[in-house]
């Protein structure tokens, strides 16, 4: 008659066969946890990339329906001190073709040189002021515009999602013959090049038309 095995026996099989069991599976865990890429610190740390985008602001500005509306008028206002100026040039050269009929004696001939000498000092200060009127006329339109540029910028940025815009500035090409003194030049050209903010952008990241765009469209609101 066969013996059995006794109740430890089977117990002692049973829990012998159930750590074998466990100690594969742990095997098989430690194996794959072994040959899982491990997270790098630095990886988990790493920020989301950033949106950018670019803008030329002087194209912009330089592009803008109002812009173009305002100078203009500066140019109309101009052209009419202009036109001042040289009426009193035909006059001075009037009064100086009297004198020359006119006795250097004579009383008409001093009264004729003070009217040219008030005549002469008159067109150069108007003609210096028409410079700086011109100057600080086009300095606020440009200022004004640069402000009204931001907020659109601004705008745009939000509305198209761009968390930062960089002004890319004119071309990148720096020019062989400024016009500096020579022993300026090199600094020209060193200045030039450390002023580029930006080297390269693709086109699908300037956001130049989109906020010539906007700022026209609330120019024609009345904005």
């Amino acid at each position: 008659m066969p013996a059995f095995p006794k109740a430890n026996t089977i117990a002692t099989t049973r829990t012998n066969t159930g750590l074998g069991l466990l100690a594969m599976i742990a095997v098989a865990i430690s194996t794959v946890a072994l040959l899982r890429p491990q997270a790098d610190a630095s990886a988990t740390m790493r920020a989301p990339a950033t949106p950018v985008a670019t803008i030329d602001m002087v194209s912009v500005i330089t592009q803008l329906k109002e812009f173009n509306d305002i100078t203009t008028k500066i140019k109309a206002e101009g052209e009419r001190k202009t036109a001042e100026i040289e009426q009193l040039t035909e006059e001075i050269e009037g009064l100086q073709e009297d004198l020359k009929r006119l006795d250097p004696n004579s009383d008409a001939f001093d009264e004729t040189s003070r009217e040219l000498n008030m005549k002469l000092g008159f067109r150069e200060l108007r003609g210096t002021m028409l410079i700086r009127w011109q100057s600080e006329d086009n300095a606020r339109v440009l200022t004004e515009l640069y402000e009204k540029a931001l907020k659109a910028v601004e705008t745009v940025a939000k509305r198209d999602g761009w968390e930062v815009v960089i002004h890319r500035g004119q071309g990148l090409t720096v020019p062989r013959n400024p016009n500096v003194r020579a022993e300026n030049a090199m600094d020209f050209v060193e200045n030039f090049i450390q002023t580029r903010r930006v080297i390269y952008s693709g086109e699908s990241v300037d956001i130049s038309n989109s906020v010539v765009q906007q700022m026209n469209n609330q120019y024609a609101a009345g904005g």
